[in-house]
């Protein structure tokens, strides 16, 4: 027996399959966000109040300081995940912490956090820099991702300064793979913080930097600061910030590892496009650049001089920014709950 359905419920058929599907597509996408969550870091209050002129060089080389780990609810701000990890000891504290006297000290707080990445263990990777009175030191802080439950406590070692760059911190990290192999790739500047910057390796078992001509990295004009690194998950690309240099204001950049230069053998980094809020192109560095899984960038910086920083989306087309809601931490990034 044939079956016939009138034209009107047919229609209604046809918009309920739709909606049907289109709610198992809304609902498998909001359960993929709640899956995956925005992590920012930020100092603890003890670990903020140091102060470099009081800070004792070798005692802050070899400490991990105090940080907090928060998560937030993208629609209503609420804060899901609050956690203090404890103040603690790099592992290789044994190793003798190469000092150099500062012609000038300013009291400004010691401690920093310069970046914040996913290790190839899915634990979180963290740098900071303690400033003294002896020189800047950096460490490299690894822990589990925190839970409601708890935290586990971290584990850390002292990042080594080549002897001839006495002045060099870590400003930037980012776990990834280069034909085939796992690495740590970071951003170090020359000057505690200002240019020059080069790229680097770093071994995460013993915290030694490589930046010589034989890792193919790109190459760093002397005024230009690079930093923020961040990396698809789409097609696998780094991107970064970048200012100063030819380039004059804050810009969106890719870092090109691949295709080398014919005769200086290294990587290029490549401009893309100009970053800019409200029709106005950025002059100062953003905070940090993270990638959700859905390939969305995002930033975090505080463009209106509130003392807080913001979450921003970015367009990378067209370099413009839209004001998500406040997040006053210093690092973010996206990882699974």
């Amino acid at each position: 027996m044939n079956l016939r359905i009138r034209r009107r419920r047919f229609g209604q058929l046809a918009i309920v399959s739709a909606v049907t599907a289109a709610s198992a597509k809304f609902t498998s996408k909001v359960f993929a966000q709640e899956s995956e969550q925005l992590y920012g870091v930020i100092l603890s209050s003890a670990s903020k109040s140091k102060t470099q002129d009081l800070v004792d060089a070798a005692a802050a080389a070899n400490a991990i300081p105090g940080i907090i780990f928060q998560s937030i609810n993208f629609t209503t701000g609420q804060v899901l995940l609050n956690a203090e990890t404890a103040t603690d000891r790099v592992t290789n504290s044994l190793e003798t912490t190469e000092t150099v006297a500062k012609a000038f000290v300013v009291k400004k707080p010691s401690e920093r956090i310069t970046a914040f990445t996913l290790l190839s263990d899915n634990t979180f990777g963290i740098a900071a820099v303690a400033a003294t009175k002896k020189g800047d030191f950096s460490r490299l802080i690894s822990i589990a991702p925190p839970k409601k439950s708890g935290i586990k406590p971290p584990k850390g070692l002292k990042i080594k300064k080549n002897k001839d760059k006495k002045y060099s911190t870590v400003e930037g990290l980012l776990s990834t793979t280069i034909k085939g192999k796992q690495v740590l790739l970071g951003v170090i500047s020359l000057a505690e913080g200002s240019p020059p910057f080069e790229l680097a390796f770093i071994d995460p078992n013993s915290g030694q930097v490589d930046s010589s001509v034989a890792t193919g990295l790109p190459d760093i004009s002397p005024k230009q600061r690079v930093s923020n690194l961040a990396q698809s998950p789409l097609d696998g690309k780094i991107y970064a910030t970048s200012v100063g240099g030819e380039g004059g204001g804050l810009s969106l950049v890719q870092l090109d590892l691949e295709n080398r230069a014919v005769v200086s053998g290294r990587g290029k980094i490549i401009r893309l496009v100009e970053l800019s809020f409200k029709n106005k192109p950025l002059e100062n560095d953003l905070a940090s650049l993270a990638f959700s899984s859905s390939g969305q960038l995002f930033a975090l910086a505080d463009l209106k001089y509130e003392g807080t920083n913001s979450l921003f989306t970015v367009d990378m087309k067209t370099g413009a920014m839209t004001l998500v809601r406040k997040f006053a931490v210093d690092k973010i990034l996206f990882a699974r709950a």
